[in-house]
């Protein structure tokens, strides 16, 4: 099934996959956070463009592969969308925020 976005869509994705990369180099450093993109592709075959769109299935890789250590990750990128800044924060509508919500 081919999924087509609006530019809006878009948007807002490419905004949560910023933050979500973002607090995991913040957290992890970039070493460890390239060590989890490819884990999140090999093993739940979500890329690192894809997050967004796939805001369960990362939360349960992170959770199998992080353990309770993907709560402080999890809580981290929820705190940088509402402390983040107008413009990030703009570019998400009530459901986008409401899925992320489900993270914590």
């Amino acid at each position: 099934m081919i999924k087509i976005q609006t530019p809006s869509q878009n948007k807002q994705s490419e905004t949560l996959d910023k933050i979500i990369d973002r607090v995991l180099n913040q957290i992890l450093g970039q070493e460890a956070t390239h060590i989890i993109y490819n884990y999140l592709e090999n093993n739940y075959s979500i890329q690192r463009h894809e997050i967004a769109e796939k805001l369960d299935s990362f939360n349960q890789a992170l959770e199998n592969y992080l353990g309770s250590g993907a709560v402080v990750i999890e809580k981290v990128i929820l705190k940088n969308l509402e402390l983040g800044g107008v413009e990030e924060i703009k570019d998400l509508d009530l459901a986008e925020r409401q899925r992320l919500m489900k993270l914590a």
